[in-house]
């Protein structure tokens, strides 16, 4: 008797607990760091020694990845290496024309492959390789 009284129990608290957790919860943002570079997302101000008045290119970084958008184009990456470093073995962007927006959207895009490092100091970020990109955190 006491056996199905403790069966009963127990299975009337697992569904109490299967009942609080929202099965439609979305994930969370990704918060941390890695390497001393914190993950979240960042708008591109600088290429090279030439400002961005637009603002219109991003980078999200994540655990093992790197994701965003260029003026017309959004992108996802893998990074095989561990912060600070970096090392683009897969990146995959969208197709759509950019008009007045494609060169710069094509050099911002090779940047990100040929990236070698990220450095965070003075909250900016900062992705170095052959050319050098200076980004501003703006979420998480």
């Amino acid at each position: 008797m006491q056996t199905v009284i403790r069966l009963t129990a127990a299975a009337a608290a697992l569904a109490a607990l299967a009942a609080c957790e929202d099965q439609g919860a979305a994930p969370g943002p990704v918060s941390g760091s890695e390497g001393g570079v914190p993950y979240g997302t960042y708008t591109l101000v600088g290429f090279g020694k030439e400002a961005v008045p637009t603002r219109d290119a991003s980078l999200r970084l994540q655990p093992g990845t790197i994701s965003g958008k260029g003026p017309c184009n959004t992108y996802t990456a893998t990074n095989a290496a561990t912060l600070p470093d970096i090392r683009i073995s897969v990146m995959n962007w969208t197709d759509i024309p950019c008009g007045a927006h494609k060169g710069f959207e094509g050099r911002f895009f090779d940047a990100l492959t040929q990236a070698q490092q990220a450095q965070w100091q003075g909250g900016v970020l900062k992705i170095i390789g052959p050319t050098y990109m200076t980004l501003e955190r703006t979420g998480n």
